[in-house]
């Protein structure tokens, strides 16, 4: 059954964690001529995978000054805690000031920004997800769900975040054994982990530190080993201080190996100043979409090849609380960083994994037993497209490729999704770390919020021209039901 004939534009956003959630919002605010669904499984808009936490050890790992779901109000969340100060627990704010909440707690804000949207049917969630989507004439698509109850799309809009991490594949003999876990944020089987394990974590940057907390909490006490390929393990905060005066726009960087001597450069003055690199990298992070633009694809691939460890875990700092206990850890001797590569695995006996490593920089490998290993090596960026049904379809359909340098989807300027033969799909949008293969840094809370922020003023043009560029009696086809 058709709906009445309608000038609105029919937007259907697939993800309802943050940038999902933030574009919603954006939209909704804008009382613009559309149908607005977001499809999330989730109970909660705005939650994601990490906000979603139920850990009380993990936190936002940066001070909640700096987070918002509105890039013109940086201080909203600060300001939302001001009118909710039961909600902060004991341990939140640090020595100088700084707060750094439970990650739950910001997806109760979120949440709550997005209630008066959803109340007033500005914004309508559907708790499925995507299985499958076909065309619906030359200019929509139409998306079957999980629940078996079908949208239709004038406009669909990619915001799935990242893509849950891939099992290396040297782990494949053991793929069924007990003793892995594949998910770090599976909390019942971390809950499981016993006191006396040794612990195997693959991988050293924010998501192994958020297992160390975790298994800290729970009270272990067995070893705990973090095996990267650089052993390197994500940085803390430094002191605050003043901005670093760095330009690292003008002149244009056109090489990795010209962006690494400007930041050494930068690093040195910014010290003579009394600062710390910290500083120096705060101002990479602002600047991050010009130098990225400016590379080009060959120093892109170079930056990821050569650079990308040492930016993250300078860029992605743990958070103080985080920080003490993996420094204490540390100190005891029962928490090492491991430099080296992965070579095989074994189960040797019932709950024994037989590792097989080799140190970085070395010709022989090591062999030690451990009773948990835990995989925390990222998302797979690189395979979002075959782990989710809704980009499969849409690849299947030839409106989505892969982005060439692994990092999501290809996309234009302006975030309209690729095929595979370069031609855009006007029809799908892409929004958050999906498209960071051309957007560059595309991770943080504040990047994701002013992207989504571009994004609705994209479809708010679309939204606008729709029913001047619609034949006059064109129907509506039927939407989800209410």
């Amino acid at each position: 059954m058709n709906a009445p004939h309608s000038p609105a534009l029919r937007v259907v956003i697939v993800g309802g964690g943050f940038t999902g959630a933030a574009l919603a919002w954006q939209l909704a605010r804008m009382r613009l001529p559309l149908r607005l669904t977001v499809v999330e499984p989730r109970a909660e808009l705005g939650r994601g995978l990490a906000y979603s936490a139920t850990d009380p050890a993990h936190r936002i790992n940066v001070p909640a000054h700096r987070m918002s779901l509105d890039p013109e109000n940086r201080t909203d969340f600060a300001e939302w805690l001001a009118e909710n100060p039961d909600a902060l627990d004991a341990r939140a704010r640090t020595g100088n000031g700084d707060v750094f909440p439970q990650r739950a707690l910001f997806g109760r804000y979120m949440a709550e920004r997005l209630a008066p949207h959803l109340r007033s049917g500005a914004l309508r969630h559907v708790r499925a997800r995507v299985s499958d989507i076909q065309r619906d004439g030359e200019d929509s698509l139409l998306l079957m769900l999980s629940d078996d109850s079908r949208i239709h799309a004038d406009l669909l809009v990619l915001a799935t975040g990242h893509p849950a991490p891939a099992l290396p594949r040297v782990l494949s003999a053991i793929a069924n054994a007990p003793g892995l876990i594949a998910d770090p944020n599976d909390a019942a089987r971390l809950a499981q982990v016993p006191a006396e394990a040794r612990v195997l974590i693959l991988g050293a940057a924010l998501s192994a530190a958020d297992v160390v907390t975790t298994l800290e909490r729970q009270g272990h006490r067995g070893p705990i080993a973090c095996l990267s390929r650089h052993g390197l393990r994500s940085r803390g905060h430094g002191p605050v201080g003043q901005d670093s005066d760095a330009d690292f726009a003008d002149p244009p960087i056109r090489s990795a190996s010209e962006l690494l001597r400007r930041v050494r450069h930068a690093i040195v003055d910014d010290q003579a100043r009394g600062q710390g690199w910290h500083a120096t990298v705060d101002r990479l992070r602002e600047q991050g979409p010009a130098i990225w633009q400016a590379l080009g694809d060959d120093g892109r691939r170079r930056l990821l090849r050569h650079l990308r460890t040492w930016w993250d875990v300078h860029r992605y700092r743990l958070p103080p609380q985080t920080e003490a206990v993996v420094e204490r850890l540390a100190a005891s001797g029962r928490l090492r960083y491991l430099a080296g590569h992965l070579l095989a695995a074994e189960e040797v006996a019932a709950g024994e994994l037989r590792i097989d490593w080799r140190p970085r920089g070395g010709s022989s490998a090591l062999s030690q037993s451990f009773d948990r290993v835990i995989v925390t090596t990222g998302p797979a960026q690189d395979r979002c497209i075959g782990a989710n049904p809704a980009l499969g379809a849409l690849e299947r359909l030839g409106l989505i490729a892969p982005c060439p340098l692994g990092l999501g989807l290809a996309v234009t300027d302006t975030c309209v999704a690729l095929s595979a033969q370069g031609r855009p799909a006007e029809q799908v949008l892409v929004a958050g770390p999906l498209a960071r293969g051309h957007v560059g840094e595309l991770i943080g809370v504040p990047e994701c919020a002013a992207h989504a922020r571009e994004v609705a003023r994209r479809i708010a043009r679309h939204a606008l021209l729709a029913p001047i560029l619609r034949s006059p009696g064109q129907p509506v086809p039927a939407v989800h039901p209410s």
